[in-house]
């Protein structure tokens, strides 16, 4: 009995492919479990200003150069949120950002600058692209975060207010996470009634403030 036990397990050990084997030699490999991400979320606000204003017929140029700047200061970020080990910052803040959106052709020889009807529009998403959002944080794991967008999308939420979901490339510094970069930004419920209709009410849009209720960064 003995012999053929023997046997029996020779023609086992025969009958294992290599990388069983291999497999059984190596516990290492079993230990490929990806990192654990520790993502920073947070409220957002700002104040964005236009120069010129935005109107419904917008101010009428003949330079095809022509360009509204729009400016984005008193960023801040607040309520935020991270399981991290270096735990959620108290708060964070952005530089003072200016972007320029070339002036929409109305007709030949015809542009105008501060159009509200083309506010949410194509030049809005091409020069929101490539902006860079540095937040410097306080408390938690301080630094900065270096987000900078790669694409900008509209978007509207259930309470009917207007803004742009911006999504970045893996943040660098503080909370880095390769898969979690997006900054999303609603635009206050009674400006963006009036985006809404391209101020079709004859209004004069200067500036707009982000509803930091709705406005949510994930770095």
């Amino acid at each position: 009995m003995k012999t053929r036990r023997r046997i029996l397990f020779g023609l086992v050990a025969l009958a294992l492919p290599v990388t069983g084997l291999a497999l059984i030699g190596t516990p290492t490999m079993f230990a490929g479990a990806s990192a654990p991400a520790f993502p920073v979320a947070c409220k957002i606000t700002a104040t964005v200003t236009f120069a010129p204003a935005l109107t419904q017929a917008g101010t009428h140029t003949t330079n095809p150069a022509a360009v509204t700047t729009v400016t984005v200061s008193a960023g801040h970020l607040a309520s935020c949120l991270s399981a991290a080990p270096a735990e959620a910052p108290g708060h964070g803040t952005l530089p003072t950002i200016m972007f320029k959106i070339p002036a929409t052709k109305l007709a030949p020889r015809s542009y105008a600058t501060g159009y509200c009807p083309a506010f949410a529009g194509t030049s809005t998403l091409k020069a929101l692209k490539g902006l860079k959002l540095d937040v410097a944080w306080t408390g938690g794991a301080a630094g900065t975060s270096d987000f900078s967008t790669t694409k900008a999308t509209p978007a509207t939420n259930k309470e009917s207010e207007v803004g742009f979901v911006l999504a970045g490339k893996e943040v660098f510094g503080s909370y880095a996470e390769k898969s979690l970069n997006q900054i999303t930004v609603f635009v206050d419920a009674a400006d963006s009634a009036v985006l809404t209709t391209g101020c079709s009410g004859a209004q004069t849009l200067s500036s707009v403030t982000f509803d930091n209720s709705n406005s949510v960064a994930i770095l």
